[in-house]
């Protein structure tokens, strides 16, 4: 660690939190605190901040950060994650030791419910199956449930940095850019009439996505965390995910006779099967 403390800047370590926190997150806090502090890692602001929107709590992470000159790099941990105590420790080893080039860096965090997915997102546009042990991948977005963020690329977007959006259709995106393009080349679309056909290749995506059809468009609202690594990707800055940093995402259900419905006729199964009825 002796090492990494002189390569590693100042940081600030921000639980964001709605107002409660899982007493799971809150052991694993103490504990990676602990094991940094023991490990000569001294020169980081640990803090909570609480708010009523997620994206107002993540902004005002960053604008903390950003006020402390000697910070170079915000760790933001939502208060309903678990993660081991050397966490922290080996994310930063992964963005300052073994990818320095990378602007953010993220844990392998998996949704709530039973699939879990992780919030792991390589280019497919979807979150996709990855398993730890895959090592310091590049994505195209990722979650803010354990992301570190180096401070130039807060320092190169615009406040607020987390916000959500929401999309229109892909034809109404394509035509607004087509109209936007004449008006600025004398009404012709540059785009338009290449030898590769890029654009009319892909305003043929638009006309057949699903998405054309009102009936048949929900919009769907990207999340605060997907949309900031979105205009992360746009100005040009690198993601990863370190699949050796994992963490758990606490999760509650409500149990009621539904649950015990379902367990005994998975009981009354398993005894069907043991006497050798396949139903």
């Amino acid at each position: 660690m002796a090492e990494q403390q002189l390569t590693v800047p100042s940081g600030h370590v921000i639980m964001t939190t709605h107002g409660s926190i899982r007493y799971e997150s809150a052991h694993c806090w103490m504990e990676s605190r602990i094991l940094c502090e023991r490990q000569g890692l001294q020169n980081v602001r640990w803090a909570m901040v609480p708010g009523t929107l997620p994206e107002k709590t993540r902004n005002e992470a960053v604008r903390a950060m950003l006020a402390d000159p000697n910070a170079g790099w915000l760790l933001q941990i939502d208060a309903d994650m678990t993660w081991s105590p050397d966490a922290i420790l080996q994310l930063l080893q992964g963005a300052y030791a073994a990818v320095p080039t990378a602007d953010v860096m993220g844990a392998y965090c998996p949704l709530r419910g039973d699939l879990a997915l992780p919030t792991i997102d390589s280019g497919t546009g979807t979150w996709e199956s990855w398993f730890p042990g895959s090592g310091i991948i590049p994505v195209m977005r990722t979650g803010a449930a354990f992301l570190l963020v180096k401070r130039h690329v807060f320092e190169a977007l615009k406040d607020p940095w987390f916000r959500v959006r929401v999309p229109h259709k892909p034809i109404d995106a394509m035509l607004e850019l087509d109209n936007f393009a004449r008006t600025k080349f004398d009404g012709e679309n540059p785009f338009r009439n290449l030898p590769s056909k890029a654009w009319e290749r892909l305003e043929r995506c638009a006309i057949d996505d699903p998405s054309v059809s009102q009936d048949a468009f929900t919009p769907a609202e990207v999340g605060e965390d997907s949309s900031f690594t979105d205009r992360v990707r746009n100005a040009g800055f690198s993601i990863y995910v370190h699949t050796d940093v994992v963490t758990g995402h606490v999760d509650t259900k409500i149990v009621d006779w539904k649950q015990h419905k379902t367990a005994i006729e998975e009981m009354q199964k398993n005894t069907r099967l043991a006497a050798g009825l396949l139903k």
